[in-house]
């Protein structure tokens, strides 16, 4: 019998809605991360193709972030994303990112 753990990976990415999860298994992963306080100020994380873009409120950490973004895409992409990241995007301000 195989384990969940083995099986439930390929479940998941095929599943309809396989953007979404993602989005939300990459931005539980910034959380870790960046830290908990950190983490918290990536308000909205969208991913169209292997772009990803993440909201932010806080100008400074908007400017660390982009410039951490090759370490940060390295280690995203340990992830095991049907993806590759290939660029960060980061958006200051308050508003719906756009996919």
């Amino acid at each position: 019998m195989d384990k969940l753990s083995k099986l439930l990976p390929g479940v998941i990415a095929r599943q309809p809605n396989n953007r979404q999860i993602a989005e939300l298994r990459i931005h539980l992963a910034l959380r870790d991360l960046l830290g908990p306080d950190l983490g918290s100020s990536c308000e909205e994380v969208r991913l169209n193709g292997g772009i990803l873009t993440v909201g932010i409120s806080n100008p400074a950490l908007a400017h660390q972030l982009r410039l951490d973004a090759p370490s940060l895409l390295e280690q995203l992409n340990r992830l095991p994303l049907r993806r590759r990241l290939r660029e960060l995007r980061v958006r200051t301000g308050r508003g719906p990112l756009r996919s």
